[in-house]
């Protein structure tokens, strides 16, 4: 692949989205926890975090099986 190919080339969904929900969740984290460990929700915090990350995993082998069956 040369050096043009290389720049056309696009990201892939499977790729670029749970990368931007990621992004979102650190942030929503960073913004949230405070307040919630202040008020002794650590469990509401760790589940929810941890549901949004099981989500993301799943977005993830669903949007790359579509993609290996439509040949992208």
């Amino acid at each position: 692949m040369t050096n043009k190919e290389n720049k056309n080339r696009k990201v892939k969904r499977s790729v670029w989205l749970p990368i931007v929900l990621l992004i979102y969740i650190i942030a929503m984290t960073a913004w949230f926890a405070p307040s919630l460990i202040a008020q002794g929700e650590v469990l509401r915090l760790v589940l929810v975090v941890g549901v949004e990350l099981v989500i993301i995993a799943i977005l993830y082998i669903l949007l790359k099986r579509r993609e290996k069956q439509s040949g992208i």
